[in-house]
Formats: C-alpha cells, structure tokens, sequence
C-alpha cells in the first residue's frame, strides 16, 4: 500500500521542522532539563498542520528519547487515561536515552463525553518522572485552566504560504510530478495555512495525474475550514487508484458507516454508464457484506479493508474519470431527519439514554445504533423492535422511533 505522504514527508529531524525555531528551542530546552524546570508539562497550541505532533517525534529522535503518545480526543475517561500512561509515567525505557508522554489533542476533551479526562492529566503531570508534552488547536476553553496552570505553554506559529510551496515543491521533485504555479498557489490558498491538509490534497491529485493544472482542482471542491465529505466524494469517483479513492476521506470527521449511505447516493448521481453504476453498487454491497463480518465478530481492526472495498471499489467501478461538475447529494434519509427538528431533538434526547447503557459517545451512537435501528425499522419492523428491545429502549421509545420513520 502507497505511504501517506503526510507520512512520509513528516520531519526526522529538528532542522526539517519548518519555520518553529522558537518553539522547538523552548520543547528541546524542557526535555534537556527536565526535572529542573518551573512546570513540569509543556502545552504547545496553534492552528492545525504546523507540525506539532510532528516535531516532537524530530526532536525525540535527535535526542534519542522514545515517544508513548495519547490521543486525549479519543479518550476521554480518566480511568483509560491512568490505565495507559500510568506506567509510562514510572518505568523506563529500554532501549532509549529518555522518554517523552505525548498527550496530542487534548482540546477534545472539552466536549460532553470528558468523564473526568482533564482531572486525570493533571494528576499524570504531577506524578511523571519524564517530560509531558499536550498539543491542543485551541486550548483557552475555561475547562482546561487547572491544565494551563500546570504548563508552560508554546506557541506554534501560523505557517506562511511561501513556507507551504517551498515543502510542496520539494515533494513535488521527489515524487516526479509536476505542477502549475497557480495550481500551486491556488493550493497553497485552499490550505489556509494547514501544511497537512495541503500535502493531503497534493497526493490526492498526484493519484489523477502527474501533471497538475488549475483545472485538476475542481475535484477537490470549495474547501471551508472543515473538509466535507462533499469534497471527498468529488476526490474519491474522480480518482483511478486505490490510495486516490481512499485518502480522500483519512480527515472526515464522519463513521464509515455513515458515509457509506453518502456513497450509495450518489454512484447514479456521478456514473452514467449502467455497467459502471452495476459494479459500483456490486462493490458497496460487498463491502457492507463484510461490515457484518466485522460487526457480528467484533473484528474492528479489520474496518480498514470494509472501507478499502468501499472507496476504491466504487471509484475504479468506471472505465474513465467523467470530466463534469456533479453535485452531490446527502442521503435523503439524513436530508428528512435534519429537516423535521422534533424528530432530531428526540432522538438527540435518545441518544443520550443509550449513551449511558452502551459507554460510548454520543457522536458514534447517532452515527451507528440509531442510524441501524432507523434503516431496520423502515425494512423490518419486526426485526426493528426487537433490536430497538436489545439497545434497552422502552415501548414508548420504540412507538416514537416507528412514527419517525414512517415520517421519513
């Protein structure tokens, strides 16, 4: 499988980190003295794609030092925060000189799900024997103030476009394509100053063509701070390779699950070709026959090829790229429920009931039991009920989910 050049391209060294020398003397002056030093954890914070994470692997790397990384959004509960730092915080490493606990993204604690996560670090800070280094995009969220009081915080700096063309040349030359200066800066402008974001739109284009013109840019849509999963569908029928199909979708913040009705929606409303729209439906339906696998075993780790067959199955379903505009379409069961604000708040209202019977967070409740259980009831009443009965909602709840849906 082709590397992500996010990847591929991150820094090894302090001197490939781009344009954050003030920052990097301040981390690589921390890990030198720790424990001598006024606070024991460092919060670096800045925008997205500046090379936060990326740098403190560099800088461990040139020091020597082993890195045990966290992701704070994805969890969220103090009990698994202890259970995986706190020997981290104790023993010592075997093979390294030191070693660095990475706490990347704990501004994803501030939502509804923190079950006491920020409490937690405060605690691990307080009892580390090594360095504790926590990224955040936005960290000034008044939660997070008995945090910021136990740092020294470090400000990454908002990359420039010259800074964006100068990485994405070098790319450029070593992958051997090429690409035109206001395709370049056209991408460079798109990316807002998210360098990540940028090399991810590069190599989506990269599995299109060797040659980037300005034109080549309009499968990547209108790019808001968010990236849509408007714009991965663009990326994903218009690419003719594995890694094209997939990639698209690596920063949508959405289930696969979920995205799979956005996909079914839309093979008719990008392909024309009646063989191509047969094989595309024929590759989603295997990859939701696999899904089941994954789902009634538990295999989770096997998700990555459910999507694989998904994306890339329905991408390379057609002959050739259709050079047109497509505006895709949400799927009409979602386009129904956001529209009919009763509906949303209460199974809003649901979704937290069941959030508290299940232990997982609300997004994924929404995403995948309550969007099940929807798609059950409108094939399968029957079926619907009793796997309404199993998730432990009550006849009332169950009467309201069967008007919902004979709404939708």
């Amino acid at each position: 499988m082709v590397e992500p050049w996010i990847k591929k391209y991150a820094p090894k060294h302090i001197n490939e980190i781009i344009n954050q020398s003030e920052a990097i003397g301040k981390i690589k002056s921390f890990i030198e003295k720790y424990p001598n030093v006024s606070k024991k954890a460092l919060l670096i914070y800045g925008p997205p794609g500046v090379g936060k994470t990326s740098s403190i692997y560099a800088i461990a790397n040139d020091l020597d030092y082993e890195v045990v990384e966290l992701n704070a959004s994805d969890n969220r509960n103090a009990r698994v925060i202890h259970e995986k730092l706190g020997e981290a915080i104790k023993g010592k490493p075997f093979f390294k000189k030191g070693r660095i606990i990475l706490v990347d993204e704990v501004d994803g604690l501030a939502g509804f799900q923190d079950k006491g996560g920020i409490g937690a670090l405060v605690k691990i800070v307080e009892e580390s024997r090594w360095p504790i280094i926590l990224t955040a995009n936005d960290p000034w969220d008044p939660k997070f103030k008995k945090l910021r009081d136990s740092c020294d915080m470090v400000e990454f700096k908002k990359l420039s476009n010259t800074d964006i063309i100068r990485q994405l040349k070098r790319i450029c030359t070593n992958e051997k394509i090429t690409i035109d200066d206001n395709a370049l800066s056209a991408l460079v402008e798109r990316s807002s100053g998210d360098l990540r974001s940028a090399i991810n739109d590069l190599q989506a284009l990269a599995t299109m063509t060797n040659h980037i013109t300005l034109k080549d840019l309009e499968v990547l849509g209108y790019r808001e701070r968010e990236i849509t999963i408007f714009r991965a569908l663009g990326q994903m029928f218009k690419a003719n390779t594995i890694m094209g199909a997939t990639l698209p979708f690596a920063d949508v913040d959405m289930d696969p699950e979920e995205i799979k009705a956005w996909v079914e929606e839309n093979i008719s409303n990008e392909y024309e070709n009646i063989k191509e729209i047969y094989e595309a439906y024929n590759w989603l339906s295997l990859a939701v026959v696999f899904y089941g696998r994954i789902y009634r075993r538990q295999y989770w780790d096997l998700l990555k090829y459910f999507t694989t067959l998904m994306y890339a199955g329905v991408a390379l379903a057609k002959e050739k790229r259709y050079n047109k505009f497509t505006k895709y379409r949400m799927p009409q069961y979602v386009k129904k429920l956001s529209q009919n604000k009763e509906i949303r708040e209460k199974i809003e209202e649901l979704s937290k009931n069941l959030q508290k019977k299940v232990h997982t967070s609300k997004k994924r409740i929404r995403e995948v039991y309550i969007n099940t259980l929807i798609v059950l009831m409108k094939e399968n009443e029957k079926i619907g009920k009793e796997y309404a009965k199993i998730l432990g909602f009550n006849e009332n709840e169950i009467s309201y989910i069967k008007e919902a849906v004979e709404k939708l």
